[in-house]
């Protein structure tokens, strides 16, 4: 097929390489080769009109040698991804070109052995410099790019990679269609085959879901065609299992809807946190991982702890649980170890701002328990987005109309303590574990005990000094000291 030709001048706007103009220079040595191709991604972006960062090439002969003749001259990095079939990248930051043999014996039989046919186009290198451009698309990708369908071609292409299952849904999040319903179907059927793919490979696929401005409604159709319980097995047991009145769906949809409310949450921050500024964890690749996972996960002990006490709805103890749960299936999907730590901590601390609101309100929450929720909840903006998503996705007949509201107003007052924190830990110390040795104590737990009070007695007013300090220390805690005679002048310098 015979394409316009100013596609080729689009071609080279929208690579997105700093190193355009050499590249395309070497590329035009090989113009007199009719056997190398741009393949896949690159082609399907360019008719969609978005940067190239990821350069595909198909070759008939030695991929290999191609690799190494591109490294030297770009200085990228070359990583040998499967010498076995291969395939060769070439990489430098987040920029990659792959060089890969044909999957057969011509172009045409390398496309149909592809994922889904918006991914089996090709243009001949030859074509990007001299002559008409041409398409090569035996499976009318296309047509589907323009219509937006996400379509693949053949069962046996899903069987011989499982992966690009959740690959669909990838492409379905980042807008480029939606999937077709017998594409659906052949992924309902199996779905189980993903379990025998690597956690490394099924991580990066997520990974670029998450950060999608889409994954809820990506997961809400991995749920509809049981793919999400080969990513997450756990969310199974979370099925039809009733919440009480606060709430007005079981704990699997209410999971999906929370994530999708903080997914609108992330979206438009302003329009849901009353913030003047806002922080720039907000745009960081992690904070988002972090925050819908926790979402969509914060309840996932419910489906193990459920019983009836007296009539009542309980889950005593899901939190520890679905923290547990968590983190072993992280490690399988291969997440590190900073974001399976982040949202296992979420997933304890989800219920605490429910339970320190109505302290706060009655005016009992203390200082103590202020401090310590900032001491297990480091991050304050997640653990906000992740309760306030709770809430958007709670509405049942028992739910206070304000909730939202209070509990913005609570984390308000949380953040505003938080920074009183952070102005008297950046004052030196009224009290260090050097004065509390020179005083006669022995290192050990008192000394956390005596340190933490020291500091919540500073931020009641009730110590301004060292000396009042010491004396304080001295009243409470002098009979638990090694000595009593401790080197007092040496504090008080």
């Amino acid at each position: 097929m015979e394409l316009e030709q100013d596609v080729r001048n689009s071609f080279f706007e929208l690579l997105a390489f700093p190193e355009k103009g050499l590249l395309l220079s070497l590329l035009r040595k090989f113009r007199y080769r009719d056997d190398i191709y741009v393949v896949g991604g690159a082609v399907r972006d360019l008719f969609f009109g978005r940067r190239i960062y990821d350069l595909d090439l198909a070759v008939k002969h030695d991929p290999q040698k191609f690799q190494l003749f591109l490294a030297e001259r770009l200085k990228y990095t070359p990583v040998p991804l499967s010498q076995e079939f291969g395939i060769y990248r070439l990489a430098k930051g987040n920029l990659t070109i792959d060089i890969c043999l044909y999957r057969g014996e011509t172009i045409d039989e390398d496309l149909k052995n592809r994922d889904f046919t918006i991914n089996s186009l090709a243009i001949p290198i030859r074509s990007l410099f001299e002559g008409p451009v041409i398409l090569v698309d035996p499976t009318c990708g296309l047509r589907d790019l323009k219509y937006g369908i996400i379509r693949t071609f053949s069962r046996k292409n899903i069987l011989d990679d499982p992966l690009r299952i959740l690959r669909a849904y990838r492409f379905f999040s980042q807008g480029y269609g939606t999937i077709d319903s017998s594409t659906r179907e052949i992924f309902a059927e199996l779905w189980s085959q993903m379990q025998e793919v690597a956690g490394e490979r099924i991580n990066l696929e997520l990974k670029q879901i998450l950060l999608s401005c889409r994954a809820y409604e990506a997961f809400c159709l991995m749920a509809e065609d049981s793919v999400l319980y080969s990513l997450i097995p756990e969310l199974a047991k979370c099925r039809g299992i009733k919440q009480p009145s606060f709430h007005h769906l079981d704990v699997l949809n209410h999971l999906l809807e929370a994530m999708g409310s903080a997914e609108k949450i992330l979206l438009n921050p302003r329009g849901y946190l009353p913030l003047e500024e806002l922080p720039r964890e907000f745009e960081d690749e992690d904070f988002i991982q972090v925050v819908k996972l926790a979402s969509l996960l914060h309840d996932l002990g419910k489906g193990y702890t459920y019983a009836i006490d007296e009539d009542r709805i309980t889950f005593y103890g899901h939190e520890k649980v679905g923290a547990e749960l968590w983190e072993e299936r992280a490690k399988v999907l291969r997440f590190k170890s900073e974001i399976i730590e982040r949202v296992s901590r979420l997933i304890r601390n989800h219920m605490r701002p429910c339970h320190l609101l109505r302290e706060w309100e009655e005016g009992r929450l203390t200082l103590r328990a202020k401090r310590n929720l900032l001491k297990d909840q480091p991050s304050l903006y997640e653990l906000w987005i992740v309760a306030l998503a709770d809430s958007l996705a709670s509405k049942g007949p028992d739910k206070e109309p304000d909730y939202e509201e209070r509990l913005n107003a609570f984390f308000l007052e949380i953040l505003k303590f938080q920074g009183e924190m952070l102005r008297i830990e950046k004052k030196e110390r009224l009290i260090t574990g050097n004065d509390l040795i020179n005083l006669g104590f022995v290192p050990g737990p008192l000394f956390k005990i005596i340190l933490e009070e020291i500091e919540i007695q500073v931020l009641e007013g009730k110590l301004k000094t060292k000396e009042e300090a010491i004396k304080y220390i001295l009243s409470k805690y002098g009979n638990q000291r090694q000595g009593k005679e401790g080197n007092q002048s040496v504090c008080r310098a």
